[in-house]
């Protein structure tokens, strides 16, 4: 397997970019899987496990219509509440997992480090990583709230202003969000490689994109569809499963989830989960193509290390 060190700050096109994944993903496969397994995989699997009762419950309900104590949420609330906890925990762990691989490569190179290596470079960046994370969710906390009082407010005061403002923001969505999500996750990556700021990390996320903006939406609309088609293919036994047990439970008015579903959606869901990572590794690349079309430091790079190549003495040569 071609071992040469792949070049992170290169300009890169639409094909470039996806193929520099491939390639960083085959070379990298059994240390990259490896640190993932067990760097992020426990937070993984505790949220995996999660979402299986969280979705055993949910089947329960369905059928049953009510809890105990009459309350439809009341048998699952807490189940709930723990997956979406620990799917946030594995989300932050899992992004900053795969960064943190990046970094290391960036500086020692291909089968230069360790498993150990990438644990210590996410544990010297947890303060960032998680500051990052409760800033930009605060911040994102108080953007819905704000829209969604506007949108109370003018339905309330005139209905057809609100739908329309409504309907406005679904379609500016469709433009904005995927440019968007890519800039919230690459964030993680600025503020853990340069040491902004968590708004100057934002900030330098939109300075590279300027210009781009099209551009990073092709990119990260179809590496997520890529991502979605295969991620889909792993959850395929699960949704199959949960159909014919729901299905079941209506036509016995009910029933226990058995344990093999639990076994299968654990599986499924630690699988697609642990496939996002490529999705971030597209991301970075892309970063690192905008960066170096704004900012040349690669090429600098390359051009100081011709300069400073050592000269043959024309004395050492005999």
């Amino acid at each position: 397997m071609d071992q040469e060190k792949i070049n992170f700050r290169q300009v890169r096109d639409f094909g470039e970019t996806f193929n520099v994944t491939v390639k960083f993903l085959r070379q990298n496969f059994k240390l990259f899987f490896q640190s993932l397994i067990f760097i992020a995989g426990p937070f993984i699997l505790i949220s995996a496990i999660a979402g299986a009762f969280y979705q055993s419950s949910a089947i329960e309900i369905s059928t049953l219509g009510r809890g105990s104590s009459g309350n439809p949420l009341a048998q699952y609330g807490w189940s709930f509440l723990i997956f979406m906890l620990s799917a946030i925990v594995s989300g932050i762990v899992l992004i900053g997992t795969t960064f943190s691989f990046m970094i290391n490569y960036m500086e020692k190179g291909p089968n230069s480090f360790s498993v150990n290596d990438v644990a210590t470079k996410l544990l010297q960046n947890s303060g960032k990583i998680l500051s990052v994370f409760f800033v930009l969710t605060l911040l994102s906390l108080l953007i819905i709230a704000v829209l969604v009082g506007i949108v109370i407010g003018l339905t309330t005061a005139v209905p057809v202003l609100g739908i329309l403002f409504a309907l406005a923001f679904v379609f500016g969505m469709l433009i904005l969000f995927p440019p968007l999500m890519w800039q919230l996750s690459v964030v993680y990556l600025v503020k853990m490689q340069e040491d902004k700021g968590v708004f100057e990390s934002f900030g330098r996320t939109r300075e590279v994109m300027h210009g781009n903006f099209w551009w990073t939406w092709v990119i990260v609309v179809c590496s997520a569809i890529a991502i979605g088609i295969v991620g889909f293919v792993f959850t395929l036994p699960q949704i199959i499963y949960q159909m014919i047990l729901l299905l079941s439970h209506i036509k016995n008015g009910g029933g226990e989830t058995p344990l093999a579903f639990l076994i299968v959606a654990t599986i499924c869901t630690f699988c697609s989960t642990i496939l996002y990572s490529a999705l971030y590794v597209i991301n970075a690349f892309h970063y690192y193509s905008l960066a170096e079309a704004k900012d040349g430091v690669g090429l600098m790079e390359r051009i100081n290390e011709i300069g400073n190549t050592p000269q043959n003495n024309v004395e050492q040569q005999y």
